[in-house]
């Protein structure tokens, strides 16, 4: 089970039946992916859609409101509540109900654009003086790159082109 599944078993458990947009909003996730893996947890037969016109859900410690439900309404199955208290509670944040549904903050989760990092491959030639500044801008692509040590180091492979930009400020550095 991912920690999606997780997020999700457990915050149902915790709240009670819930409708996918709010769910998303309230553990602050993507609310496709969301809707993915409650697709995935019906299929595991672990959660099910709630027939019943009116809902009951819990709002805070002891409050329960019951309410005529305009969303499509998802709960645990019985398998579902079983595999909810056999997970461990990992720490993560659900938001209170009342602060739950935000227009603004829901968009900015679901349309997260993933940025994609060019790498280049370079050659570059830096004095031992510049080793560590070198380590500290590559961090761990570091490792990764080709070593030569000679009169200089050469360093040769894949970086970023930030990375590169950033060798390229340190003294007698030459990249190719």
């Amino acid at each position: 089970m991912n920690e999606l599944e997780k997020k999700v078993v457990l915050t149902i458990f915790n709240i009670g039946p819930t409708f996918i947009s709010k769910l998303a909003n309230r553990i602050l996730e993507n609310q496709n992916e969301v809707r993915e893996c409650v697709r995935k947890l019906i299929d595991e037969k672990m959660l099910e859609r709630v027939e019943n016109i009116m809902v009951q859900y819990k709002t805070k410690e002891e409050n329960v409101v019951v309410k005529h439900r305009n969303h499509t309404y998802y709960k645990l199955t019985k398998l579902g509540e079983k595999k909810a208290k056999e997970l461990e509670e990992d720490e993560f944040y659900v938001r209170e109900a009342f602060k739950t549904y935000n227009k603004a903050l829901q968009n900015k989760l679901d349309n997260v654009k993933e940025e994609k990092v060019e790498k280049v491959y370079c050659v570059i030639d830096l004095p031992y003086s510049q080793e560590i500044s070198a380590k500290a801008i590559l961090e761990e692509d570091f490792e990764k790159l080709e070593k030569e040590y000679g009169t200089t180091i050469t360093l040769r492979g894949n970086i970023t082109k930030i990375q590169k930009g950033k060798l390229a400020e340190l003294q007698n550095t030459v990249i190719i």
